[in-house]
């Protein structure tokens, strides 16, 4: 044994660091802004008729330093919102409800039995098996921002690897390199794209088109790469990191026998609805008018059911068409989906509340980081700073040129993302500056939000603030440093990739 234990005097005398939670570290962002607003000068843009910052308009204006009282009323005014600033209510309404959503899902088992069956029947074929689970993963980061369960579907797929003669190591791959390039992507995932959006004042459906093709892109790399690890460990046991423990990991991790897979018809029905509130919140949020003037045909259709007497007295007169939604759409969609799921799931109205009750109730330190980060906006607005901030960021970032400043405002995002690796945390804290920053620079904000969601999916594969790496890799009993010297070059060629991606978006 090379391991040595460690004597309990310097045991006791040593302290391993630990990085402030989410609210330590917005919390102390704020009070750290309110004491920027007694230094730095307010100042002020013109604006356009859109109300818009124009660039090379600045001057400065009296400054309005913050103190204790607006320090404690910021995260209140960012969840209410005020004349200036659009409150998060609707933001974290949407994420508790889809608590809500995700939790009457569990309830049914239905997702987690048809994975299991998914894995069983492919068992035989390990290429398809690994595209299969791969591009599961990826659908679940992409809807959804597959993250913290990613330890219930290692535990889940690792039996069936490991009977395959493969490691733990390529169950870690699949879990973790599967669904973070799916958040890389995030096409509609409502707790990265939808409030990153939300901050910077645009559609969760602009930019999808190239979120969609990076989902698909991204998600072949991943296959790929994967595939060409499990043949070299096929070939060569011996040479994976984790082959000194291999008859270890047979005993822990053993092949169930007889296990009953059926999915009755009320968990098909909860699957049918669990696939359909995805396509459905697509179709919703793709801005259909912008790809093409001419496809009006969702405006069109509310028109007509406006003039159907019996359907406008049923419906409504207020219908939001396909297109145009936003967080109350998304909100009443979950809910109305929950609900449903219960119905057909024959669940009594007790039963349907409580799960409804408890799904939000786990979301709910999710949900209440919007506010706080948003209070981040209302201290820099209110000390009348922000301006000042961003014409220094003017003059330096926004200078470079677009395909410069896309690639750097990357690096930067991967590196903050390292340390705050919660989606709505990572959102709110920066993409209020980095949304107005991205227009003084000429790049589309859409492209920006593109942007935060490949970081926050680069820095999750291997960061170790990452949940997903360090939850698998410590039931897979890896070494973080082996994971990082797997993953490194991967998250290396994919960081390249996402910069082919941006510089073809600035200069198309």
């Amino acid at each position: 044994m090379t391991d040595k234990q460690p004597e309990k005097g310097t045991e006791k005398g040593k302290k391993k660091f630990k990085m402030p939670n989410t609210y330590v570290i917005l919390f102390g962002v704020i009070c750290f802004i309110a004491v920027l607003s007694w230094f730095v000068p307010g100042g002020a843009y013109d604006l356009n008729e859109a109300g818009d910052a124009i660039p090379g308009t600045f001057h400065l204006v009296e400054s309005n330093p913050q103190g204790l009282w607006d320090v404690f009323l910021a995260p209140i005014t960012g969840m209410l919102g005020s004349g200036a600033i659009s409150g998060a209510i609707s933001i974290s309404l949407t994420i508790l409800l889809f608590g809500s959503f995700l939790q009457m899902m569990d309830e049914t088992g239905a997702v987690k039995t048809a994975l299991k069956r998914i894995t069983m029947k492919n068992q035989n074929n390990m290429h398809v098996l690994i595209g299969l689970l791969v591009c599961i993963m990826a659908f679940f980061g992409t809807l959804e921002g597959a993250y913290e369960e990613g330890i219930v579907y290692f535990l889940m797929f690792v039996p069936v690897i490991l009977a395959l003669g493969l490691d733990t190591v390529v169950a870690v791959m699949i879990v973790v390199l599967g669904t973070q390039a799916g958040c890389l992507a995030s096409t509609v995932n409502p707790f990265a794209t939808g409030i990153a959006s939300g901050i910077a004042g645009i559609s969760a459906g602009d930019g999808m088109g190239m979120r969609v093709l990076m989902l698909v892109v991204f998600t072949g790399l991943v296959i790929f790469i994967i595939c060409r690890y499990a043949d070299k460990i096929k070939a060569h046991p011996e040479k994976s990191v984790q082959f000194f423990r291999r008859d270890k990991d047979l005993i822990e991790f053993p092949v169930s026998e007889n296990e009953d897979l059926t999915l009755s018809g009320r968990q098909k029905g909860a699957l049918g609805i669990f696939i359909l509130t995805f396509a459905i919140m697509i179709v919703g949020l793709v801005p259909w008018t912008s790809i093409n003037p001419a496809w009006t045909f969702f405006e069109d259709a509310v028109a007509w059911i406006g003039m159907t007497p019996f359907l406008r007295e049923l419906l409504g007169t207020n219908i939001t068409p396909f297109g145009s939604w936003y967080f109350p759409e998304l909100s009443m969609l979950v809910m109305i989906m929950t609900l449903a799921t219960g119905i057909i799931m024959r669940y009594d109205a007790d039963k349907i509340i409580n799960t409804l009750i408890a799904g939000a109730a786990g979301l709910v330190s999710t949900a209440f980081v919007v506010p706080l980060a948003r209070g981040i906006q209302v201290i820099m607005d209110g000390g009348q700073i922000t301006p000042t901030i961003l014409n220094m960021c003017e003059s330096t970032l926004s200078a470079l040129p677009p395909v410069a400043f896309v690639i750097v405002a990357l690096i930067c995002y991967f590196l903050i993302a390292c340390l705050i690796p919660s989606s709505t945390g990572l959102a709110a804290a920066t993409m209020g500056i980095m949304a107005s920053l991205s227009q003084f620079a000429g790049v589309d904000v859409a492209i920006m939000v593109t942007i935060y969601c490949m970081a926050l999916g680069l820095a999750k594969m291997i960061s170790p603030t990452s949940i997903v790496v360090m939850t698998c890799t410590s039931a897979a009993h890896m070494s973080y440093g082996d994971w990082v010297k797997r993953a490194a070059p991967i998250v290396g060629f994919l960081f390249v990739v996402c910069c082919v991606f941006l510089c073809v978006a600035v200069v198309l």
